[in-house]
């Protein structure tokens, strides 16, 4: 009895190894096809994961290439500006040192401005005093030019007369030798010419020619620069005749006619000694 009894506790007991083996086998193969559901489901819901992922990813690509982009420009605006930012303080130093020196100069100039002024002023009063000047030497002209025409019309007068008194002089020939001078026909005869009084030159014969002439300074005027001299053209000069002029047989200067009379000319000086100036009685020669 002992024996079939361990044979069924055997065969009871791998009945139930049997049938735990097989509800093992079974639970493990509705586990494995849970995780296998599980994984799955893991699995696409890791796909879909991975989809947004990479949708993501692509995203913050296109945003991170954007960004790289406004950095880059950001990075050029803000190079840009630095350029920009060291070249304002450079040209700010710079008119800060023009600045500097317009002000300096508008100082300067606002002194030469005062100098400038006194100055004006000073030119002021001595235009003034010119223009008192200049009246009164305008009428001081006045006056010489009045008196120069006086003194010319004088002197062509005067010369005028001597040249007449010179036509009525008598010359007669010398005596010959042995003989005895003739009386004048009467002391009435006689009596004018023995009181004419004698010219400075005498014509006794045909005139020379202008290059023999000699002749003496009447006038000299220092306004107009002339001399008048006694020789016109009834002595054969001419208008641009030039002379020269002699003291003490020296020569001292040289002049030119530039108006002429019939017993008289107007000679303008070209040359004259600083130390020896010309004046009235100095001998004149014509020039060949």
């Amino acid at each position: 009895m002992g024996k079939p009894k361990l044979g069924t506790i055997l065969l009871s007991l791998a009945l139930v190894g049997a049938i735990a083996a097989a509800a093992v086998i079974f639970l493990d193969r509705n586990k494995e096809r849970d995780r296998r559901i599980w994984v799955e489901d893991q699995l696409e819901k890791i796909k879909i994961a991975k989809a947004a992922l990479e949708k993501e990813i692509e995203e913050l690509k296109s945003v991170k290439q954007t960004l790289e982009t406004q950095l880059t420009d950001a990075a050029s605006q803000a190079k840009k500006l630095a350029d920009d930012l060291a070249a304002e303080k450079r040209s700010r130093e710079t008119l800060s040192g023009e600045l500097t020196k317009v002000r300096s100069e508008a100082a300067s100039l606002n002194e030469k401005l005062r100098g400038l002024e006194n100055e004006k002023k000073a030119v002021a009063d001595e235009l003034a005093r010119a223009k008192q000047s200049y009246q009164a030497l305008s009428n001081e002209l006045t006056t010489l030019r009045q008196a120069k025409e006086a003194l010319e019309k004088r002197v062509k007068e005067m010369l005028t007369a001597q040249s007449s008194q010179a036509e009525r002089i008598v010359v007669r020939p010398a005596a010959p030798v042995g003989a005895s001078p003739a009386a004048p026909a009467s002391p009435a005869a006689a009596a004018p010419v023995a009181s004419q009084p004698q010219p400075e030159r005498i014509a006794v014969s045909a005139a020379p020619s202008s290059a023999d002439m000699e002749g003496k300074v009447l006038v000299v005027n220092r306004e107009f620069n002339f001399v008048v001299v006694n020789l016109g053209s009834n002595d054969g000069i001419e208008v641009g005749t030039r002379m020269n002029v002699f003291r003490s047989g020296k020569q001292i200067g040289a002049a030119q006619v530039e108006r002429l009379y019939e017993n008289m000319s107007a000679a303008t000086i070209l040359v004259e000694e600083q130390k020896t100036q010309l004046k009235e009685g100095d001998t004149v020669r014509v020039v060949s």
